[in-house]
């Protein structure tokens, strides 16, 4: 069996409510046409708040000139990695885990591109084994929280039979505030409206995916979620629906006002493709409805959130998780999902549950999970 035996996710101290980020804005640039419209835009949106490590008085929003790429750089490195080990420990902590039981690190962002890669430092700050198989994920956005458990997944069904038990711990990680002013200098300079800069906060998630042989587990009590299922597709002829492609101000991102309802049309038949991929004898087991499970998809926005939900006959209640995150801390892009996992184990009851998250591609990335709450009562009936 491979579970998602830990959690853990880390945020900022500092969160920016849409009207303090909007005097942010007006005091460096002038009303514009563009510019109004990006903050009547943020009115309904349905973020209360972001995390931010860029805050109304830090250097890179107020300096004179728009942040470098060094800069950016520089601020990922210092403040990402710890956010990501932050999230990391708490991972492993939940997962009664010490770092020198990791026997993986698969780590994903789309904020940072430098070489040695952050996971790198995240490694060297945890102190995992030197002999650690690392793996650093990219291009792939905000669907990279779910990649990474995709191969993390992967990882442990590789590992060898009846060799030690396999505990690979994955980390997102996105500083999406530093690009903050560099969004605004484009919104100003060419009059052009940019909703990723209302929509992106910062954070990281961190799960610890692991596999026992024959179900030995040094701790049977801990863990949230069997992984039963992982899936990758691309969705055609949707190259141009989300891009994040690197620019003199950094990293340029786009959103296609198109995405809700492409997300809406493809769900049910990546939904009918995940069933139909199943052993039939699991299929046999999975609840007739797509409402019988839970859902905690990726917080790509509340115009997402609806067309999903709609596309499947849900309810709110179903996305709750995916609510929750989204409202109190914005799209953190890959990190988000996990903090989404997080949220689920602990306010939602349904025994199976779907995460789902799409990125630049547009591709998507969908796990079936299992809420291990339910193995561990039938366990206890049986004896």
């Amino acid at each position: 069996m491979i579970n998602i035996s830990g959690l853990g996710v880390s945020y900022p101290p500092a969160l920016v409510s849409n009207e303090e980020f909007a005097k942010m804005a007006y005091s460096l640039y002038k009303p514009s046409a563009a510019l109004d419209k990006v903050f009547a835009i943020s009115t309904k949106t349905g973020i209360k708040t972001r995390s931010q490590v860029v805050t109304g008085d830090h250097p890179l929003f107020t300096q004179p000139a728009v942040p470098s790429i060094t800069q950016i750089s520089q601020l990922f490195t210092r403040e990402g990695v710890k956010l990501a080990v932050r999230a990391a420990r708490d991972a492993l902590a939940d997962a009664g885990l010490k770092p020198e039981d990791v026997t993986h690190l698969v780590a994903t962002t789309c904020t940072s591109s430098s070489n040695p890669g952050y996971d790198f430092h995240v490694a060297r700050a945890l102190g995992l084994p030197s002999a650690v198989e690392r793996v650093l994920l990219h291009g792939v956005g905000c669907a990279g929280g779910l990649a990474a458990v995709r191969l993390a997944s992967r990882l442990c069904k590789s590992a060898e039979a009846g060799s030690r038990p396999v505990h690979v711990l994955v980390v997102a990680c996105e500083v999406n505030s530093a690009f903050a002013r560099n969004e605004l200098e484009c919104i100003d300079r060419d009059n052009e409206v940019r909703i990723g800069t209302v929509l992106f906060g910062d954070g990281a998630g961190a799960v610890v995916v692991s596999r026992s042989d024959d179900g030995d587990s040094a701790h049977p009590d801990r863990g949230a979620f069997e992984i039963v299922h992982c899936a990758h597709t691309i969705v055609p002829d949707t190259a141009d629906i989300i891009s994040l492609d690197v620019c003199p101000e950094g990293w340029k991102e786009t959103i296609s006002p198109r995405l809700p309802s492409v997300v809406g049309q493809c769900i049910p038949t990546i939904y009918k493709n995940l069933l139909a991929s199943l052993p039939p004898a699991l299929a046999a087991q999975m609840p007739e409805s797509p409402r019988d499970l839970d859902w905690p998809i990726h917080t790509g926005g509340a115009a997402f959130l609806r067309a999903a939900a709609q596309a499947l006959a849900l309810d709110q209640e179903h996305l709750r998780a995916s609510w929750a995150v989204y409202a109190d801390h914005g799209n953190t892009s890959s990190s988000s999902v996990l903090a989404v996992l997080d949220d689920s184990r602990r306010t939602q009851t349904r025994e199976w549950a779907v995460s789902l998250a799409f990125g630049p591609g547009l591709v998507a990335e969908v796990v079936l999970l299992r809420r291990l709450d339910f193995q561990r009562a039938t366990s206890r009936c049986a004896d």
